[in-house]
């Protein structure tokens, strides 16, 4: 019976022109009962054999032959059932340079389908593959960590979901690029009503058209206290507003311009929350803490799905070899 082994480098232990040197000499050359995935960050050549140690020796020194560089602490080992923990990490995608990234699972399913069509892969390879897969898909579906990703947009679609009702009216002043971002990220969500305030009519109306919004100019800032939300995005000499009539429907301000365009005043009242660049920013920090945070309970259940899956293995193996 085979076992699965990984012989690797990474944005962790290398520095780039080594994987730089090592992604092109592993690339350059495919050999049987072998998987390489490589990556910006990383290159690691799955393989199968009876005798683990002996063959990633072998590896590395067909390695070392090809590349210009001093690079013995620079790689890394793990067999059988490490080697499975270690391949459903960086599957799952908290083993990336950028937590949580989704198109490592892409890159890792293209790296085994191009192996199995160009070469016989031992029965060990497949299930190592199939199953790391299938853990990460289970990882990404169950773990919030997984589920909102880390921009502007999803942060401000976070503040607004979290604070105001399910379709609320928002008005989006000045016709920006990270207003034009939000409004593309809210749009495929169907998410609230939406106008869009800005000087130049005519410049975001094929915009406006493409994503249904209603469009005003900028007098429409007297009545933005009737809608729920507002979100300025826009370049100012002098602020927009300094407070708002006490009889209102605005809840939330998020004011992304910088310097800011809305009197931090208007956020001394107690019924509105007023939201600056600055604090978005704090509230993306006290994000990324919680994400880290969350890596421990995604690692606990990948270790788990890990040993399940290799215990049922090494099960079919005995019955099979009883038959």
């Amino acid at each position: 019976m085979k076992k699965v082994g990984v012989l690797g480098i990474n944005h962790k232990s290398a520095p780039l022109d080594l994987r730089e040197q090592v992604a092109h000499v592993c690339c350059s050359c495919k050999e049987p009962d072998k998987v390489i995935l490589s990556t910006c960050n990383r290159t690691e050549i799955y393989f199968s054999s009876e005798n683990l140690a002996e063959m990633q020796c072998q590896l590395f020194v067909d390695l070392k032959k090809r590349l210009n560089h001093s690079s013995e602490h620079a790689f890394y080992s793990f067999f059988d059932v490490e080697c499975f923990y270690h391949l459903a990490c960086v599957t799952t995608g908290i083993d990336s340079k950028l937590l949580a990234e989704s198109d490592i699972q892409r890159q890792v399913k293209i790296a085994y389908e191009t192996a199995k069509s160009s070469a016989s892969l031992s029965p060990e390879l497949h299930y190592l593959f199939q199953k790391s897969l299938k853990i990460a898909k289970g990882a990404r579906s169950h773990f919030s960590l997984f589920q909102s990703r880390l921009h502007l947009e999803g942060m401000i679609f976070q503040i607004i979901h979290s604070m105001l009702e399910e379709n609320p009216s928002l008005l989006f002043i000045g016709n920006s690029e990270v207003n034009r971002k939000i409004i593309h990220y809210f749009s495929r969500r169907k998410k609230g009503r939406l106008t869009l305030v800005t000087r130049d009519l005519h410049r975001a109306y094929p915009f406006a058209l493409d994503y249904g919004l209603t469009l005003k100019g900028r007098e429409e800032l007297t009545h933005a206290h009737l809608y729920e939300g507002i979100i300025s995005a826009t370049s100012t000499s002098e602020y927009l507003f300094s407070s708002l009539p006490s009889q209102r429907h605005t809840r939330l301000i998020l004011d992304l311009s910088v310097p800011r365009s809305i009197h931090p005043k208007v956020g001394m009242d107690p019924s509105l929350t007023l939201i600056n660049m600055e604090q978005v920013g704090d509230l993306f920090a006290h994000a990324h803490n919680l994400r880290y945070s969350e890596v421990e309970q995604v690692k606990k259940f990948i270790e788990s799905a890990v040993e399940a899956y290799a215990e049922r293995y090494k099960l079919k193996i005995v019955f099979t070899s009883h038959e």
